[in-house]
């Protein structure tokens, strides 16, 4: 798999509870901040006896968000929204060049919370799966020296407070008084043995996004820089 850093997979084959590997893009063991792009859930798409047994095949091996990741945000003609969406917004561009797009998915290491699959749309994932998923989350954030991390979606706020409550890691996060889409985003810090973590929560971008304001928050809050 190309554009793929795997110099972090023995930390990851060490961790059973961690389904699903994280993508870690060639190029960002080299970023000025470490980020950490985080995603929600998975869905299962199945309508046949044939696709469930390729689901289920697929999503039991560790590279399956890998796999996933590369067929959606790096085919660069696929109109994945929650992918083009926030490549809008991060880029400030309403169509970035597939440079720039190779650019910040090389630049990123991107993970889901939710380590289990939803059975549709209509499903939401759960507050023990979304405390399920910070769990992980924060046992990876030293070994890959995340500096920052850009979550899609606000619902799992609570979670990663009562996880950050129960490990004694100060953390804070506030509503940003800013109405955008119906929604508020969150930001604020979390800080671990290796330092201290900048957050931000975001609409998730497969919802109605404009990615206008949503990208003046990005710029404000978080430092991303993309070099082609």
């Amino acid at each position: 798999m190309t554009n793929l850093d795997l110099s972090f997979d023995p930390h990851f084959e060490r961790r059973p509870a961690l389904r699903w590997w994280p993508w870690v893009g060639s190029q960002y063991a080299n970023s000025p901040v470490r980020t950490l792009v985080l995603g929600e859930s998975i869905y299962e798409w199945t309508k046949t006896p044939r696709e469930q047994e390729i689901f289920r095949t697929r999503y039991a091996r560790p590279d399956a968000l890998r796999v996933t990741h590369l067929n959606h945000a790096l085919q660069f003609k696929r109109n994945s929204r929650y992918v083009r969406n926030i490549e809008r917004a991060v880029l400030c561009s309403a169509k970035p060049t597939n440079d720039h797009k190779l650019a910040f998915w090389s630049s990123v290491a991107y993970h889901n919370l939710v380590l289990e699959p939803l059975r549709s749309l209509k499903h939401r994932p759960s507050q023990r799966q979304f405390r399920a998923g910070w769990d992980e989350v924060l046992d990876l954030v030293n070994p890959l020296a995340v500096k920052q991390i850009l979550v899609y979606g606000v619902g799992s706020v609570d979670a990663l407070k009562e996880v950050a409550a129960q490990r004694q890691l100060p953390c804070r996060i506030e509503k940003i008084p800013q109405n955008i889409n119906r929604c508020y985003p969150r930001a604020g810090a979390l800080s671990t043995a290796s330092g201290k973590i900048q957050l931000l929560f975001v609409l998730h971008p497969s919802r109605p996004f404009s990615w206008k304001p949503w990208s003046a928050v990005i710029q404000e809050r978080l430092s991303l820089s993309v070099a082609v």
